[in-house]
């Protein structure tokens, strides 16, 4: 499995980090997936943790017409991860990223799967050229 950013996506999330002192650092991903391919097209915020329930996110999947792939976080911890790590996100795309020292990105994707428990299964990364 892969997954793909568009070039406005890596912009987005680049110019998200720069407003996160206090700020919400979440959000979601839309796109499109073909096999084993995700396509992540646009990145944008949320509230902190995603969503505030279970229904919440029925709705807003509902309204994305099921184009969204999965979520990011600049600011991952347990409380965030017990959210995702759950049936309603299992083979969702999770974006991990951190700014490096250089003001860089550095983006760790995962599928969230599931065997006897959920958890994050690292993939590849690819920039859509």
């Amino acid at each position: 499995m892969e997954v793909f950013l568009s070039p406005e996506t890596i912009q987005s999330l680049s110019l998200l980090q720069y407003g996160l002192s206090n700020t919400v650092s979440d959000g979601f991903l839309i796109g499109h997936k073909r096999g084993g391919l995700f396509f992540i097209e646009k990145a944008f915020p949320s509230r902190k943790g995603f969503f505030s329930s279970l229904g919440e996110y029925f709705e807003l999947k509902q309204k994305l017409d099921d184009k969204l792939l999965g979520f990011y976080s600049f600011q991952t911890n347990e409380s965030k991860l017990k959210k995702i790590l759950a049936p309603v996100a299992y083979g969702k795309v999770y974006l991990r990223i951190e700014a490096n020292h250089a003001d860089r990105l550095e983006i760790k994707p995962f599928i969230i799967e599931y065997d006897q428990d959920f958890y994050l299964l690292p993939i590849d990364l690819k920039p859509i050229r």
